[in-house]
C-alpha cells in the first residue's frame, strides 16, 4: 500500500551559480565576474510554505580603482551576503509571496566599494500565476530601513522550447521591466543612494531528490541615468551578460518528484 502523504515536509536547496555582472533592481552593482552560492530551507504544510535562506556574492575579478565593484579596488572576495525569509500560499495556479531581505555590504568604502554603512533591508510581496504558455509575476519592494523608498517590477516567461524525456530540459524567454519609486538618488539627502534578476531554468537531471542545470543570456536596456552607470565616469545604455548555475533540492518535494 502507498503511505499516506506527509502533513508536512522539510526540504533544503543549495544554488551556485556565475554570470558576467551582477544587476539588482535594475541597477549594476558589479561589472565583472560574479559567483553567487546559496542556501535555503523549506516548510512546506499543504498550501503554505515557510522559506528561509542566505544568498553570498563573490567578486572573482581583480578591481581596478575606478571599476564598478561592491569590493572595492583589489577585490577578489565577498561584497554582499542576503540573508532573507518569505511565507508563500498556493492558491491554484496562482501564488502569493511575503518576505524580508537583509542586505549586508563586505566591501571596502576607502577604496570605492560598498561598507556596512549601506546595510539596510526591504519587505517585499508578489503574486505570481502559472499558465501554459505565460508566466507572469507582479512583486513590490519597500525599503523600510535606509532608503524607505519603493520599487516595482513586472516579469514574464515564455517556454520556447520543452524536451519532455531524460534528461529534461527547458528553455525560457524571460522579460522584465522596473519603476523606481523613491530608491534613486535624492538631491535632499545625499546619502540615500540608489539601492540595487530570477533565475530561468534550462535543463533538469535526476540525482538526491532534484538536480537543475541552468544557462543563460540576459540584456537590460537602461532607460535613465542611475542604470546607466557603469564605473566611475562611465555609462552604458545596453548592457548583455552570460551566467550558468546549479541547483540541488534535498527532501521534501524533491523527493515526490514535484
Amino acid at each position: 500500500m502507498a503511505a499516506p502523504p506527509a502533513a508536512a515536509q522539510l526540504s533544503a536547496r543549495t544554488d551556485v551559480s556565475a554570470g558576467g555582472r551582477y544587476v539588482w533592481h535594475g541597477i549594476s552593482r558589479a561589472a565583472g565576474l560574479v559567483a553567487q552560492p546559496s542556501l535555503a530551507v523549506e516548510l512546506r504544510a499543504h498550501r503554505l510554505s515557510l522559506q528561509s535562506g542566505a544568498v553570498l556574492h563573490y567578486e572573482l575579478d581583480r578591481v581596478s580603482s575606478g571599476e564598478l565593484s561592491e569590493t572595492g579596488a583589489g577585490g577578489r572576495h565577498l561584497g554582499e551576503e542576503d540573508l532573507w525569509g518569505q511565507a508563500s500560499v498556493d492558491l491554484g495556479p496562482t501564488r502569493l509571496h511575503a518576505g524580508l531581505v537583509r542586505y549586508v555590504f563586505r566591501g571596502d568604502s576607502g577604496t570605492g566599494g560598498v561598507g556596512s554603512a549601506r546595510n539596510t533591508t526591504e519587505v517585499f510581496a508578489s503574486l505570481s500565476t502559472t499558465g501554459r504558455y505565460l508566466n507572469p509575476t507582479l512583486e513590490a519592494w519597500w525599503d523600510v530601513d535606509r532608503v524607505r523608498g519603493a520599487f516595482l517590477r513586472a516579469s514574464l516567461d515564455l517556454p520556447v522550447l520543452g524536451w519532455p524525456f531524460p534528461p529534461y530540459a527547458f528553455v525560457f524567454a524571460q522579460t522584465e521591466m522596473g519603476l523606481n519609486l523613491g530608491q534613486g538618488p535624492n538631491p535632499a539627502r545625499p546619502g540615500e543612494l540608489a539601492n540595487f534578476a530570477s533565475r530561468v531554468r534550462a535543463g533538469r537531471l535526476p540525482g538526491i531528490g532534484a538536480t537543475t542545470l541552468a544557462f543563460g543570456a540576459r540584456s537590460q536596456l537602461n532607460a535613465d541615468d542611475a542604470t546607466r552607470v557603469d564605473g566611475l565616469g562611465r555609462t552604458r545604455d545596453f548592457v548583455v551578460w552570460l551566467w550558468t548555475g546549479v541547483t540541488i533540492v534535498l527532501g521534501g518535494a524533491g523527493r515526490t518528484g514535484q
